[in-house]
């Protein structure tokens, strides 16, 4: 794999993680994971008990008042293996990885007290009549479907702020033969089913449960364009006739260094083929 590197220093890389591939490795998985490239990148040894046990420079990173709760540094390291949070297979855009055990520690820390700030493009279905709000929503695996999540009054509390940067009536209308003819739908039915428009996102998820930007969107009846667990079954068979994947785009990141505390901001420029998705829109 010839991944992006958005930035590297000696304790972290901030990569663009291009959609169609998985963050983490498992049994389940047969093509190459980011987890494979990053050992790779850092050697296979930097993964090992005894490589740590000999370089001890990474212990001034650990963060203040850490506990041993979920494990001792090491354990983490290998356990996580440089990851420090995950972005979904189909979602593109900014990932940070750790290269040591001591700024992985750092940077888990950061997310799991809120201390960092995240930014998503999405395209979704229709337009809202209040251009931006807060989503206050607790999201739980769905009890039909154990692939999805949902909103559930019993589920863990999840936030997430949306701001409308772009609106548009609908798809070009030349596109629309082809539509009928792959997906198998009258143009009467074309026409109503995206007769909403669609609207181009800004997202700041302030938790970070599993799918939430997607089980939000979804909640609110403005389901992201594309996306196959979360749409309506006629809008999942259409979108997928123009949107290969799910329009969904993590565009920025922002954190505190693990070592020199600077505040860090990196942007990932929106995916190339979200671009072209954009370009078939009015």
């Amino acid at each position: 794999m010839n991944l992006e590197v958005l930035y590297e220093d000696q304790d972290l890389l901030v990569i663009s993680k291009p959609a169609g591939l998985v963050v983490n490795q498992a049994k389940t998985v047969k093509t190459a994971t980011v987890q494979d490239w990053l050992e790779e990148k850092l050697g296979r040894e930097c993964f090992t008990l005894e490589f740590w046990q000999k370089n001890l420079s990474y212990q001034a990173l650990i963060p203040a008042g850490f506990s041993a709760e979920f494990g001792q540094p090491l354990e983490i390291w290998q356990e996580r293996r440089g990851v420090v949070h995950r972005l979904d297979k189909d979602t593109s855009g900014i990932l940070v990885l750790a290269k040591n055990p001591g700024a992985l520690l750092n940077l888990l820390a950061q997310f799991k007290n809120r201390q960092t700030s995240k930014t998503y493009l999405a395209l979704v279905h229709g337009k809202f009549i209040e251009k931006s709000g807060h989503i206050i929503a607790p999201v739980s695996r769905n009890i039909h479907n154990r692939l999805k999540f949902a909103v559930n009054s019993e589920g863990r509390a999840a936030v997430t702020d949306y701001q409308v940067k772009n609106e548009f009536s609908g798809l070009r209308e030349d596109l629309l033969p082809s539509l009928v003819a792959a997906s198998g739908f009258k143009m009467k039915k074309v026409k109503e089913l995206y007769q909403a428009g669609f609207s181009l996102l800004q997202l700041e998820p302030k938790t970070g449960r599993t799918h939430q930007i997607r089980v939000h969107m979804s909640s609110m009846q403005h389901s992201i364009v594309g996306d196959q667990l979360y749409a309506g079954k006629k809008h999942i068979k259409l979108d997928a006739c123009w949107c290969k994947r799910q329009f969904l785009h993590a565009a920025s990141l922002e954190f505190t260094h693990p070592r020199t505390k600077n505040k860090m901001f990196i942007e990932a420029p929106l995916a190339s083929d979200l671009k072209e998705v954009l370009n078939l829109v009015l």
